[in-house]
């Protein structure tokens, strides 16, 4: 309590006048007197952007002798508030000094402390000064900070929503989104908040977010780390992260066995368009045989060539064979004889149909000896022209076969899907192709190969010679060997009786394994190829195992 004088009441008797009173007398003391001001105080609300706020606190002695200031202090000593020293030990009778505390939030928070002043003042050895105040700021919360995707199978895609929220009172500017991943990045950042969100920088509003997408799609198995780097106007993190983790797996491993049955013999019949417009493309074919036919002189194939047009069924020559004196010359003389005068309705599906259905020249017991049981059938179609067999025009053709009856047609006469292929020449798909002439989409024959496993190749091309050998090597039997599901192509391993093989390739298109020429397994040979296979990713039962085929 603040007093300016202190008394002390001494109590006497004394006679006056034969009447007996009592007198007070007063006895002055001497000591300080502390008087703080104010007692407490509130800063309010303050912006956490940089703002301040000072508080002036004056100390008056109202005492009547030195008053000695021995400390002030913050009893918290939080950072947000700061107290200045005290400038002065003693203050005299009726001087005063002051001391300032300055408040600094930092972020959106409340704060509070008490500065202790310490004196020599008898009755208030120690005055407290509550304060306290509150701050306004954006502030970011980005969840998950770490997530761990696990183990993922390669070939699937696991993606992650990553929140962006102002867990502030003030609205939040997220002004940059950086995603980093190491190398190989396996780790997608989804760019489309830019039209879900609006273009950087975005606004967030106290208790909004925005969702950003993170996928890991895992291409090998290694571990895989990323993270996102959010920049924001939050005082106090204005660079925050979201941090990934991840492991890619395969789901399974399989074995395909095979046995080498073929003995490296093939029946190859030529489907060649004549009509109007294959004069140029006849000669590269005729310039290119030999390309095709050197393919089977050095793996040793048995090999049957004929040659058919795509207005008739019927051998244009004689079945072209290793006994036959010069192969080259006798297929450029048959092509001759082919020649480009035929019907404009090509019919290219219909009559290699009809030439190896029962009776035709290419069927199995016919009389010109071409089809054997054993040998891999090849089909070869020539054609600048889409195929035309289900128009009955002229002559041929059928109005309800559709190309996958012409492939079931085909496979029906062999026992293995193996020894049958087909292959075209034909235009591009699907609109066609120019250059060396042009041609229109080879539409039906490119259906045929895609269901017997061939090769669909330009006619456009300037140079045959690389498709003539890829049509002959993909025409030897017992040469390539199908894989029965999608594998990784790098895991893919191939042995022949237990030994380990490098001279082969693997065709996406097909999905097959094709052995090198010269390199061709033995009659009786067991290939195994063993590869992890692409993953459903819908299920996440493992399974592992052999497949005969």
């Amino acid at each position: 309590m603040n007093r300016y004088i202190k008394t002390i009441a001494i109590i006497g008797m004394v006679w006056l006048s034969g009447c007996s009173e009592y007198t007070v007398r007063k006895i002055p003391v001497f000591a300080p007197e502390i008087v703080v001001s104010p007692l407490e105080h509130d800063f309010g609300a303050i912006n956490s952007d940089g703002a301040q706020e000072e508080l002036t606190i004056q100390i008056s002695n109202a005492g009547n002798i030195t008053l000695d200031l021995d400390d002030a202090y913050l009893i918290s000593g939080m950072s947000n508030f700061s107290l200045s020293s005290l400038t002065t030990s003693g203050l005299e009778p009726g001087e005063q000094t002051e001391i300032f505390v300055t408040y600094d939030p930092l972020t959106y928070e409340i704060n509070s402390d008490v500065v202790s002043i310490w004196s020599n003042d008898e009755d208030e050895r120690e005055v407290q000064v509550p304060i306290g105040g509150a701050g306004d700021a954006p502030v970011i919360d980005v969840t998950p900070e770490y997530f761990d995707f696990g183990s993922v199978y390669l070939g699937c895609d696991e993606p992650l929503d990553i929140t962006i929220s102002n867990v502030g009172n003030v609205d939040l500017e997220v002004s940059d989104l950086d995603y980093f991943a190491t190398v190989p990045v396996d780790f997608q950042f989804d760019l489309s908040y830019d039209g879900t969100n609006g273009e950087l920088p975005w606004i967030i509003a106290p208790g909004d977010s925005a969702v950003v997408t993170a996928t890991y799609g895992p291409l090998d198995e290694f571990d895989d780390e990323a993270y996102l780097e959010v920049a924001s106007n939050d005082p106090v993190s204005p660079l925050v992260t979201s941090n990934h983790e991840g492991l890619g797996d395969y789901q399974a491993f399989v074995t395909d066995n095979h046995e080498q049955t073929g003995d490296l013999t093939s029946d190859i019949l030529f489907v060649i368009d004549n009509s109007g417009s294959m004069s140029s493309n006849q000669t590269n074919l005729k310039n290119n045989f030999d390309d095709f036919i050197a393919v089977f002189v050095s793996a040793g194939v048995d090999y049957h060539i004929a040659l058919i047009t795509t207005d008739g069924a019927e051998f244009v020559g004689d079945v072209i064979s290793p006994l036959t004196a010069d192969p080259v010359s006798e297929f450029k003389d048959q092509v001759d004889l082919i020649g480009y005068g035929g019907s404009p309705y090509e019919k290219g599906l219909w009559y290699s149909y009809e030439s190896t259905d029962s009776g035709g020249d290419a069927s199995p017991g016919s009389a010109t000896g071409f089809f054997r049981a054993s040998a891999k059938l090849v089909i070869v179609y020539v054609s600048d022209e889409p195929d035309f067999s289900h128009n009955t025009t002229y002559h041929g053709g059928s109005t309800t076969m559709v190309p996958s009856d012409y492939s079931a047609h085909l496979l029906s006469l062999k026992t293995s899907s193996d020894l049958v292929v087909a292959h075209a020449v034909a235009g591009d798909y699907p609109s066609g192709c120019s250059g060396n002439g042009s041609a229109s989409f080879g539409d039906g024959y490119y259906d045929v190969v895609n269901d017997l496993g061939g090769t669909f190749m330009s006619i456009c091309a300037a140079d045959w010679s690389v498709s003539m050998e890829a049509v002959a090597t993909d025409s030897m039997a017992g040469a390539v060997f199908g894989l029965s599901q999608d594998p990784f192509e790098d895991t893919i391993e191939v042995t022949v009786d237990g030994i380990t093989s490098l001279n082969w390739t693997y065709s996406t298109t097909t999905n097959t394994i094709q052995f090198d020429t010269g390199s061709i397994p033995e009659e009786g040979s067991m290939i195994d190829i063993s590869y992890a296979v692409l993953s459903d990713c819908n299920d996440d039962d493992e399974d592992t195992g052999d497949t005969d085929q």
